[in-house]
């Protein structure tokens, strides 16, 4: 069984297709110590997967030590993330703490396309480098590409790309409208 949790609203992107209006934290978020208990309650459920969603879970100063907590109580801790936060150090960080795969959002190979989507000038190149910082920590990481109007042609050549940076797997997302 798999439970994903938006860790939190806040996130450095503003994505054209966000679902969540995702930017700034929101007054309800969980404490440490909620989240702590929360992670405690999935373990106790049954749960063998937990996702780390967001916004953007890089955004919590306390991720390491909730992907630590999730590790210790038997969980597969996995992420869902846009990428442009893991540094070198959070990377090694995270895996050392028991991550197992990041799930890094792609929507272009075109840098000014994927960045116009994503909205922040140099988001691909942040990517790339979280990319590379993952692999330099033997974090696997797969591709999260949602498809639309505007990169449906390019699914193929993303496809192949993927492979070619050493991704474990290429997750194809349909656009869902909601809200």
């Amino acid at each position: 069984m798999i439970v994903s949790w938006m860790t939190t609203n806040k996130c450095n992107l503003t994505c054209k297709h966000c679902y969540q209006d995702a930017g700034e934290n929101k007054a309800a978020e969980l404490t440490t110590a909620e989240a702590l208990k929360l992670i405690d309650e999935i373990a106790k459920a049954g749960f063998k997967i937990m996702i780390f969603s967001g916004g953007e879970p890089m955004t919590r100063p306390d991720i390491v030590e909730l992907v630590a907590h999730a590790s210790s109580k038997g969980l597969r801790p996995v992420f869902g993330t846009n990428g442009t936060l893991i540094t070198h150090d959070l990377a090694f960080e995270l895996k050392k703490a028991g991550a197992m795969a990041m799930g890094i959002s792609i929507d272009s190979i075109d840098p000014k396309r994927h960045n116009d989507f994503r909205g922040l000038p140099d988001a691909f190149e942040l990517t790339m480098m979280g990319i590379e910082n993952c692999k330099a920590a033997g974090l696997p990481f797969q591709i999260h590409t949602t498809i639309m109007d505007w990169n449906q042609n390019e699914i193929f050549d993303i496809m192949d790309w993927v492979k070619e940076i050493g991704a474990v797997n290429h997750q194809i997302f349909f656009l869902i409208p909601v809200g």
